[in-house]
C-alpha cells in the first residue's frame, strides 16, 4: 500500500499537465483531489495513531509515505492556491528553492527519511458554521 501510494503520488504531476494541456482546469483540480481523498484512506486504513503503541517502526514508514504524498500535492496546488500550498511545503521541511513542478522528478528532491519537522498548525481554519433554531 505505501508503494502504491507513492507512486499515484508520483504519477500526479502526468496527470495534472494532461489536463492542463487539455485546457481542462477543473481536471487538474480533481486529480488533486483524488490524490487527497487516497491518501486519506491510507491513513484511515494505517491509523498511524494506533502505530504509535504497537509497532514505531511502521508508524514512521506511514508518516514518510503521508509526507512525500503531500509534497507533490502542495507543489502541485501551488498555481491554484499558493499561500496554503508554500504552508503546507514549509510544514513538511520542503525547501524554499524545491518547490517547482522539476522537483517533483528525482529522488534527491524526496523528503529525506527522519527529516525533523516543527509542530504543526492548521493550514485551513475551520468555517464555524451557526446552527439553525428551529422557530
Amino acid at each position: 500500500e505505501d508503494e502504491a501510494l507513492l507512486a499515484s503520488a508520483k504519477g500526479l504531476h502526468e496527470r495534472c499537465a494532461s489536463a492542463v494541456s487539455e485546457q481542462k482546469i477543473q481536471k487538474y483540480v480533481n486529480e488533486l483531489i483524488e490524490m487527497v481523498w487516497e491518501a486519506n484512506k491510507y491513513i484511515d486504513t494505517m491509523a498511524p495513531w494506533a502505530l504509535r503503541k504497537t509497532d514505531e517502526q511502521r508508524m514512521a514508514t506511514v508518516l514518510y509515505v503521508i509526507m512525500e504524498v503531500l509534497r507533490h500535492v502542495a507543489i502541485l496546488y501551488q498555481p491554484i492556491i499558493p499561500g496554503s500550498a508554500n504552508k503546507i511545503l514549509d510544514l513538511v521541511a520542503v525547501p524554499e528553492d524545491q518547490r517547482s513542478f522539476e522537483h517533483l522528478e528525482g529522488d534527491e528532491f524526496k523528503i529525506q527519511p527522519e527529516t525533523p519537522i516543527s509542530k504543526p498548525k492548521g493550514v485551513f481554519p475551520r468555517i464555524e458554521v451557526p446552527e439553525l433554531v428551529e422557530s
